[in-house]
């Protein structure tokens, strides 16, 4: 079965937000990102070392989005909070920033291809989608210590990495959000996502705040 919905976007672009708000709105259940104690340890480290400790944060965090994505799959009626499809521009974005090696991007990339076939798309991907400059207000204002010590370059380099993922995306039916300037209670969206979740065709919409462009992109599996 295909879990309903899947939020994805840059730190900072307000998954958390439009989670807690549509949960509710579309009467599904919340998963946020899967934690525990030791990718807890596994962060601490990555901040104050993140190309010693990039690779195996990654690894990581890529065994918590397929437990998050199996448990998905079980209770199917989920908003889900980041995924495993997309779990692969984090470390490109760190080989990017040349705090991941050629070598250990390669062994990354093996494993979450492998993974990914065993995988199911959502019905609905949401991206929310904002600047990175403000992404980065954002995440000054929360204040998170570890998040302030980021250099911010790796914020940019994040945002694009984004972008492009999105650019081609075609798994299930695609809602595109900016949420720059829009009303935190995202009023009208959640009519919008009922009627994508509906549709029996990989419908791309982007919603501005205002107004609903839309589009149908053509069949296919972009991984």
């Amino acid at each position: 079965m295909k879990p309903k919905v899947i939020v994805e976007g840059t730190v900072g672009a307000g998954k958390t937000t439009f989670i807690e708000v549509m949960s509710k709105k579309l009467n599904l259940e919340p998963i946020y990102e899967l934690s525990d104690q030791k990718l807890v340890e596994i962060l601490e480290k990555f901040y104050a070392d993140p190309a010693k400790w990039g690779f195996q944060l990654q690894i990581y965090f890529l065994t918590k989005r397929f437990e998050q994505m199996d448990l998905a799959k079980k209770k199917v009626d989920v908003i889900m909070d980041r995924s495993i499809f997309c779990d692969h521009i984090f470390p490109l974005t760190l080989l990017k920033c040349g705090k991941l090696t050629n070598l250990e991007y390669e062994i990354y990339k093996d494993l979450h291809t492998t993974l990914l076939k065993l995988a199911t798309a959502p019905r609905l991907m949401v991206y929310l989608r904002c600047s990175t400059e403000t992404a980065i207000k954002r995440i000054e204002k929360r204040g998170r210590s570890w998040e302030l010590k980021v250099d911010k370059n790796y914020w940019y380099v994040l945002n694009q990495c984004y972008e492009e993922y999105f650019a081609n995306y075609n798994l299930s039916s695609l809602l595109v959000v900016n949420t720059d300037n829009i009303d935190e209670k995202f009023e009208g969206l959640d009519d919008l996502i009922k009627e994508l979740l509906k549709s029996k065709r990989k419908v791309i919409c982007e919603y501005d705040g205002k107004s609903v462009k839309r589009s149908v992109r053509n069949a296919g599996d972009s991984r």
